[in-house]
């Protein structure tokens, strides 16, 4: 096949360059057919998936493809051939090899964060349903025109939010429009997780000889690595991550986006953080406030990547939740899949778990060729992705602020203050001095849903954050709605 530039996306309308014309005649899988499949982005997540695949009925794994077969895919391919029943499958250096394959009808995409609209993209142009883990972008601009593409195309583009399929939140969202503990205050996403230092090297990192860099870094620009580890740890660096709050937090920021019943962005947003506790070659923080001025009851996240105390491992919790949502009412709270009294008494427990069944959904939904079984559609993925993107715009505008700096911008908002608060105890029972290693103190940055641009104050700044600056042979499509 044939992959479009993007001087070719520009000459010719979107869905002609993509080849979308010639989808119409989608062919819909009978309940006992086979569905091949292909991954792309074969390291800890994308083998993940592809054992999970290769084990429900009807589906066949046939080929993985990776710029790093020396990570993680060529042992898997050869673990496949030792088993006592082998399974042969393909590896490709070259995921576009891959995609030319007529005989694969599915790809499941779960390369790094700035490879994923546009391993889509090409995807979706070689005729596949895509499946495309979280965070769907790795900016506010292409995320919007991955968005714009799926309603061009009969494809399915089924993204990686696996906790929309556990079984308690339709009950839980019920639960909040009964009021039965009262008043909403705020929805809260928590993100707890323990992030080691990724260390700082006085020489350049060189990427392993197995790799081909070029590829690797795609749409990234090249810049000096002065982590010690490749792969995996590209997470805190922004040329190619998003952070924690788009590594895991997503994940909650979807969910807490879902619960308040809200559709699109909140009209303000600002971010208070910081990289603590120890000095790397990261850039995102790794302990981050961000709060979204949803009307009448805002969405709060929550980052901490360092232990309830030092000496130990085990993360602190807030209300029960390391990792997962509290929705706090005038009358109680929900952790999770349980509601409680403001004493902590448990008083009604909702269906438990089922993200499990996310990736069989998927296959679900291109057999029965019906978008509306996807739990988390594009566009609403979308737009918490870029939730969290504009989240660490305001960080990455941000100001190093004291912690009474800090106070004067939270004090007349009671649950920002109240978040701060408990961060900066976090930090001291850390032993980090807030005073010598300040606080980033993100603007208060006004977002234009209909846009998706920032206006007002301190937009100048923002704004360019909004798209990276592609390498020009890797340049994501602009697509128009």
């Amino acid at each position: 096949m044939s992959f479009v530039g993007r001087r070719d996306f520009l000459k010719h309308s979107a869905a002609a360059a993509l080849g979308l014309t010639a989808m119409s005649n989608l062919r819909v899988m009978g309940a006992n057919e086979q569905i091949r499949v292909g991954v792309i982005g074969a390291g800890g997540k994308g083998v993940a998936h592809a054992r999970h695949a290769m084990g429900l009925p009807g589906v066949q794994l046939v080929a993985l493809a990776d710029p790093d077969p020396g990570y993680k895919m060529g042992a898997f391919r050869d673990e496949l051939l030792k088993r006592e029943t082998p399974v042969k499958v393909d590896i490709y250096t070259d995921f576009r090899k891959m995609l030319d394959r007529k005989d694969i009808d599915v790809v499941i995409i779960a390369s790094c964060n700035h490879w994923h609209v546009l391993h889509s993209i090409f995807a979706v142009q070689a005729g596949k349903h895509v499946y495309v883990e979280k965070p769907l972008s790795h900016d506010v601009w292409e995320g919007r025109q991955l968005a714009n593409l799926t309603k061009k195309t009969d494809r399915i583009v089924y993204p990686g939010h696996q906790h929309r399929s556990r079984n308690c939140w339709p009950e839980v969202i019920q639960y909040i429009k009964e009021e039965k503990l009262g008043k909403l205050k705020c929805v809260r996403a928590m993100c707890y997780k323990r992030r080691e230092s990724i260390g700082m090297s006085a020489q350049t990192l060189t990427p392993p000889t197995t790799c081909d860099y070029d590829l690797w870094l795609g749409p990234a620009q090249e810049m000096p690595l002065k982590r010690k580890r490749f792969h995996y740890d590209w997470h805190w660096v922004w040329n190619t991550g998003n952070g924690d709050i788009g590594n895991q937090g997503v994940h909650q920021v979807d969910i807490g986006r879902w619960l308040l019943g809200q559709k699109s962005f909140p009209e303000r947003v600002f971010s208070i953080g910081g990289r603590f506790g120890y000095e790397d070659a990261g850039q995102t923080p790794n302990t981050q406030i961000v709060y979204y001025d949803y009307k009448p009851a805002p969405l709060i996240l929550e980052v901490r990547g360092l232990p309830a105390e030092p000496s130990l491992r085990g993360m602190p919790h807030y209300k029960g939740a390391r990792i997962g949502n509290v929705v706090e009412f005038e009358g109680g709270y929900i952790t999770e899949d349980a509601a409680y009294d403001n004493g902590g008494k448990r008083i009604h427990k909702f269906t438990g778990h089922g993200a499990e069944n996310h990736l069989p959904g998927f296959f679900k939904t291109i057999r029965e060729n019906n978008k509306s079984l996807i739990p988390c559609p594009v566009e609403e993925s979308h737009v918490s992705s870029a939730l969290c993107h504009i989240g660490n715009i305001s960080y990455q505008a941000g100001q190093a602020a004291s912690p009474a700096e800090i106070v004067r911008k939270v004090r007349k908002n009671e649950l920002g203050a109240e978040a701060w608060r408990r961060m900066l105890e976090h930090l001291v029972v850390n032993e980090v001095d807030l005073n010598e290693v300040k606080a980033a103190l993100g603007p208060t940055l006004t977002f234009d849903a209909a846009t998706e641009q920032f206006t007002g104050k301190d937009a100048e700044k923002a704004n360019p954050l909004l798209k990276q600056n592609y390498r020009k042979h890797w340049a994501i499509p602009e697509i128009g709605a």
